[in-house]
Parts: structure tokens; C-alpha cells; sequence
């Protein structure tokens, strides 16, 4: 067992180790810590809210839908979190085909609830609910809004790959292999496992079959743990090579 001050703590330890992509890790932390002190209920909750990105990345998307039941009682009494949950089953709801969904959890997110340095992440966000609701422009106007408000590496590198998903969207392959690929070669490499599948898919789709490899193989090595790198290396053993959802 590991002796720590107060949940603050262990939510920037989970927070950390999820930008690195280490997601089980961050799933098993929580057990190794003893709380100590009065209860620190705002950041149980971030705690998580942040797991839930954890299972998310993991593929378990119904466990991190789960993981957030029954915390708005207490969320309530915490702007920040009250935001952060909500934002979070947007971002669940939009990649589980719930656009409706997506677009009511957004709309509850304040975002003069959240970080200055997570803005970027709400319009991101509001990008991927308004694409699952069929609203190519206006998701991407938050996907430019989103890279403006940037301020963090990673959200700079993921304004990238969000506008390349609009843009697949909007069935510009060469604009979205191009910002893939900017993405790709952003200083920030931990995570982005999506992205980068996103990348190969495309490459598969333009014919440039040993470009696509070198994505999958990238996400396979930046986001090692993510649901999207088990993807990547099934479409790396499959004889056809065939790319997934993009069309």
C-alpha cells in the first residue's frame, strides 16, 4: 500500500499516467493508495471521471459509462466536476452511436466550468457529438474553435486529428491524410492511438499501402494499451489488409 495526502494527489497520478497512455495502470492505482484526512469529494470525482477515460481508451466502453452512474448528486456541489462528467458521457455517448445523447451531456458541460488549459477539449468534444449527429459544418467550426483555445501540446496535437475527422467526414481524403499526418509528426507522441488508425485507414483508402502500415504500426507503438492499437494490429495480420469505417 502506498501512503498519500489528500485525492488530489492520486487524481494527478491518474490524470499523468493516462497522458501517457498507461491506462491499466492508472485503473490499478487507486487500490495502492490510502486516503488520508477528511474526504476530499471534489476530486473523487475527477478521480473518476478520469478512470472512465481510462476504460474508454481500453476499449470498455460500457464500464466507463458505468463508472460515472450515480455521481451527479455529488458532482453537483462541484462546478468543475459537474462539467467534467457531463463532457465525458458526451464523449462516451458520441462513440457509442447515442448522437442525441452526445449532443444533451455537451450542452450540460459549462465551459466556463473547466480549465482555461481544457477548453480546447469541450470543443473537441462538441466536434465528434455534432459529426455522429450528421452536422459536418458546424462540428467543424468547434474542431477550429478547438484548435484556436489550445493551449496543452496534446490538444494542440489533437486539434489535428479531430479536423482530420471532419474532414474524412466531408469526404476530403487528402485533407484529412494531410492533417493526420501533421498530427503524427507533432512533438506531443504519447496517445493519439485513434488518430493515428485513422491515418492508416486513410492511407489504405489513397492506395498507399506502405504508408498505411507505418501508421498502424505507429499506433501500435505511441498508444500501445488503446482499443485502437489492437485494431491497428488487426488490420496489419489481416491478409486483405482492409481498412475500417472510414468511407
Amino acid at each position: 500500500m502506498v501512503s498519500c495526502g489528500p485525492l488530489e494527489t492520486l487524481n494527478r497520478a491518474v490524470d499523468g499516467l493516462i497522458a501517457g497512455g498507461h491506462y491499466t495502470e492508472a485503473l490499478e492505482l487507486p487500490g495502492r493508495f490510502v486516503e488520508r484526512g477528511s474526504r476530499d469529494s471534489a476530486s473523487e470525482l475527477l478521480v473518476q471521471i478520469n478512470l472512465s477515460e481510462a476504460e474508454y481508451n481500453l476499449g470498455r466502453w460500457g464500464p466507463a459509462w458505468d463508472r460515472l452512474r450515480g455521481l451527479d448528486p455529488l458532482a453537483a456541489a462541484f462546478p468543475i466536476a459537474r462539467a467534467g462528467l457531463a463532457q465525458q458521457r458526451a464523449w462516451i455517448a458520441a462513440h457509442t452511436g447515442r448522437p442525441e445523447e452526445a449532443l444533451h451531456q455537451w450542452h450540460r458541460a459549462e465551459l466556463r466550468d473547466l480549465p482555461r488549459n481544457y477548453h480546447a477539449e469541450h470543443f473537441f468534444t462538441g466536434a465528434v457529438a455534432l459529426l455522429g449527429a450528421g452536422r459536418i459544418d458546424d462540428a467543424g467550426r468547434c474542431a477550429l474553435t478547438g484548435g484556436r483555445v489550445a493551449i496543452r501540446p496534446s490538444s494542440v496535437r489533437n486539434a489535428l486529428f479531430i479536423r482530420a475527422r471532419v474532414a474524412a467526414a466531408m469526404r476530403d481524403w487528402a485533407a484529412a491524410e494531410s492533417l493526420c499526418r501533421a498530427a503524427a509528426s507533432h512533438g506531443y507522441r504519447a496517445q493519439g492511438g485513434d488518430g493515428l488508425l485513422l491515418w492508416g485507414d486513410l492511407l489504405t483508402r489513397l492506395g498507399r499501402g506502405a504508408a498505411a502500415r507505418q501508421a498502424y504500426a505507429m499506433a501500435i507503438e505511441r498508444d500501445a494499451q488503446s482499443q485502437s492499437a489492437r485494431f491497428a494490429a488487426d488490420r496489419l495480420t489481416s491478409p486483405s489488409g482492409a481498412a475500417g469505417p472510414v468511407r
